[in-house]
């Protein structure tokens, strides 16, 4: 494939992948970048297409490992798959995906979240579909400063160690990196809640280039997500709000149905590898898309 290269990202073209993602309509967070770079530095890759001298980016990947430890082995995760739209239909992102998805053959479990059209594409490469995953929107996002529910504070109140104790709790890897980035970057607001002097749950909230995303939200049960939800809502300075929803969680379901939300896009969640063991019944909403 002359003049076509494959490479590993630098920090200021995951930016510019990112920027494309918004302008496939995937509506990232505007800080996100800079977490997701945390998570993992080699896992972005670059499909750069040298013609007539000049080069450019062709197509971009992401395929981040989030370490494994005594407890559970590496976890694998892909996202950020787009090529250039007129250079569709070349081989482009086929190379680029084969290449880039190689470095983590030798995770035991790898993720990704496909928009429907594609399931059999994925489905080819020895991916299963686990679950069904949607995008509810709600119309209340972009006041801010509304009642914070009872026990609902700053995240930053709670231990670092506790929250990431919890997190692993839901996600299948530990990923300290990403974690700490997301909790703390520019307009993101993160909250818990705590019963009996313990961390009940917790969330995040971030602007995106439309309104905001509500991701991870994690909790111990439907009244602890009801008041995080309540809380986040309620800290969102840009409108709507949107919420990622894994639904074979009927809590989580309810949770945004009851809030009169509406659904607006979906995807499946599906593994190479055998499905991770985590705690699915705390899992209200999904961090992210892109990097699961």
């Amino acid at each position: 494939m002359e003049g076509y290269a494959i490479r590993r990202m630098r920090r200021p073209e995951l930016d510019d992948a990112l920027s494309q993602a918004a302008a496939e309509g995937w509506n990232p967070g505007l800080n996100d970048a800079e977490a997701f770079w945390r998570a993992d530095e080699s896992g972005f890759f670059l499909g750069e297409l040298t013609e007539n001298g000049t080069t450019r980016a062709a197509a971009s990947i992401s395929c981040v490992r989030y370490r494994g430890d005594a407890q559970r082995p590496d976890f694998g995760f892909v996202g950020l798959y787009i090529v250039r739209q007129k250079l569709r239909g070349r081989g482009y992102g086929l190379r680029l995906w084969n290449e880039a998805l190689a470095t983590l053959d030798d995770a035991p479990c790898v993720g990704l979240d496909a928009v429907v059209a594609q399931l059999g594409a994925y489905e080819k490469d020895g991916f299963a579909l686990a679950r069904r995953s949607v995008r509810f929107e709600g119309a209340f996002g972009g006041n801010g400063g509304g009642e914070m529910p009872p026990d609902v504070h700053p995240l930053a109140q709670t231990p670092f160690e506790e929250v990431l104790a919890y997190d692993a709790r839901v996600f299948p890897a530990r990923r300290e990196g990403f974690l700490r980035a997301w909790l703390t970057l520019p307009g993101h607001v993160a909250l818990g809640l705590t019963r009996g002097g313990r961390l009940a749950g917790f969330g995040v909230v971030r602007p995106c280039g439309t309104g905001a995303k509500i991701g991870p939200l994690f909790a111990d049960d439907d009244a602890a997500a009801h008041g995080l939800l309540h809380g986040l809502c309620a800290s969102a300075t840009r409108g709507p709000v949107y919420f990622d929803v894994p639904m074979n969680h009927p809590g989580a379901v309810r949770l945004a149905e009851s809030h009169n939300m509406r659904p607006v896009f979906e995807t499946g969640r599906m593994y190479r590898g055998p499905a991770p063991e985590y705690d699915l019944g705390h899992e209200y909403g999904v961090t992210s898309f892109e990097l699961g």
